[in-house]
């Protein structure tokens, strides 16, 4: 049939494939391209969540170890914003960075709304005007943070108040930051060493 295909492997391959999912093939049955694709999908998952994880505990480690330092910096550079701004959305779904970054603006006197997911970002943009959006571009794919951008964007054009909406991301190509540009960000700061006190000098220069 069509939708069938028996695979040509030895019976060693199969029980260690599928057992890396935990699910076994009973014997004589025939594999499908479904199967196949199911438990792919299956592995494709576990190591993205492995990746994240790694991410994670890394970040965490890196800006717990780094925080008072930074935040002092931050505060340094943050006394020369615009005192006239003083409502933020900061996005981002590691919480080690949103309650480093709450910390550093309430400092210098912001009223500082957080989010790690876009679809509770969406509501409360709508539900209060903002000065100043900083997003993460990963919550957790690109895909997700573009489109969130595109949508604060559209919500925005309908608002009195302008918003600046400036992204932080740990990717370094060009592509990534060129897209963000394209669909209205008013900066890109990259996620490296001292990349806090490079978002306050960032936000200063834009006049936000």
């Amino acid at each position: 049939m069509a939708d069938k295909v028996n695979i040509d492997l030895g019976e060693d391959f199969l029980k260690k494939f599928f057992g890396l999912t935990e699910q076994s093939i009973p014997e004589g049955q025939e594999i499908t391209p479904a199967m196949m694709k199911k438990q792919l999908d299956k592995i494709e998952e576990k190591l993205i969540q492995a990746k994240r994880k790694s991410e994670v505990s890394a970040s965490s480690s890196q800006e717990k170890s780094s925080l008072s330092s930074n935040v002092n910096d931050e505060i340094s550079v943050g006394n020369n914003l615009n005192s006239d701004m003083k409502n933020i959305l900061i996005i981002d779904d590691l919480g080690v960075i949103t309650y480093q970054l709450s910390v550093a603006f309430k400092q210098v006197g912001y009223e500082v709304t957080t989010s790690k997911e876009i679809y509770d970002a969406i509501e409360k943009f709508k539900k209060q005007n903002f000065d100043l959006v900083v997003m993460d571009l990963f919550i957790p794919t690109e895909r997700e943070g573009l489109i969130l951008l595109e949508e604060l964007k559209k919500i925005t054009l309908n608002k009195t108040k302008h918003t600046k909406i400036g992204i932080m991301s740990a990717s370094p190509q060009a592509k990534h930051k060129q897209l963000c540009k394209m669909k209205g960000a008013e900066f890109y700061v990259e996620k490296v060493d001292d990349w806090q006190k490079k978002l306050f000098e960032t936000i200063k220069a834009i006049g936000a």
